[in-house]
């Protein structure tokens, strides 16, 4: 059992609630605070973060070329879940075991009914890939309100030797909006080539005679993105009664 998920376990009680937003009226919208977490991740946990043992409702989701949904690579994927709000900031903490966090916060959206809106978002400078969410909420009497999300992924994809392309790849997942509940989209990595420069002390440092004394390491550095996704129903208000007229 890897720490991060012997730190989660034992600092909280993971639930799914059913219980959806209490309402005075018909949902008229949803409110959605979005944060980007990175990390760049240490040597124990390579292979990104084990979401499946942390995550409520996982499911894993294979990201595919936008003009050829046939095509697949196992390197690119989304794993999708909820926490409980409560749980979300425990799990903010205990991301710290897996490598080096970094939180980039995002605008908040606000989204109508039955109304699509995208969102893209920031994953700060010098990032290859891009991410923009294709969002729609949604709500009925049954099924209650829920959040179809679309997400399209800008990477440059790496094949051995071949030279780099850029693709677009595209997924789809639903969600219900479930009170004290945050979505999480884990699983989006990115390797980066890092040259560093180790030298001695003032040797190092010598016209010509320095390089017998300063060499250079390369290594890749690979870094995980996740996306949380707060949401806020924005209830209409009951319609209330017009006054009586009053008399003369």
């Amino acid at each position: 059992m890897t720490m991060l998920r012997i730190f989660f376990f034992l600092f909280l009680t993971v639930f799914d609630s059913p219980a959806i937003f209490a309402q005075q009226g018909p949902p008229e919208g949803l409110a959605l605070d979005i944060n980007v977490v990175q990390i760049v991740l240490n040597d124990e946990h390579r292979d990104g973060v084990d979401w499946e043992a942390i995550v409520s409702d996982f499911h894993m989701l294979p990201l595919k070329k936008e003009d050829n949904s046939f095509w697949m690579d196992k390197r690119y994927h989304l794993s999708a879940g909820t926490v409980s709000a409560e749980d979300y900031a425990v799990l903010l903490d205990a991301l710290d075991t897996v490598g080096k966090m970094s939180q980039i916060p995002q605008d908040s959206v606000h989204l109508t009914v039955d109304e699509p809106l995208a969102a893209t978002l920031s994953l700060g400078e010098g990032k290859e890939q891009t991410v923009r969410l294709g969002l729609r909420f949604a709500s009925s009497a049954n099924a209650g309100p829920s959040i179809t999300i679309d997400p399209t992924i800008g990477v440059i994809f790496k094949d051995g030797g071949k030279p780099p392309v850029a693709l677009t790849l595209k997924t789809h997942t639903q969600a219900a909006v479930k009170d004290n509940t945050v979505i999480v989209l884990g699983g989006l990595t990115e390797e980066t080539e890092i040259t560093k420069t180790h030298k001695f002390p003032i040797l190092g440092n010598l016209p010509l005679v320095g390089l017998v004394f300063r060499n250079q390491g390369r290594w890749m550095q690979k870094t995980e993105t996740v996306i949380f996704l707060i949401p806020r129903v924005e209830a209409v208000a009951a319609q209330q009664p017009p006054p009586p007229p009053q008399t003369q």
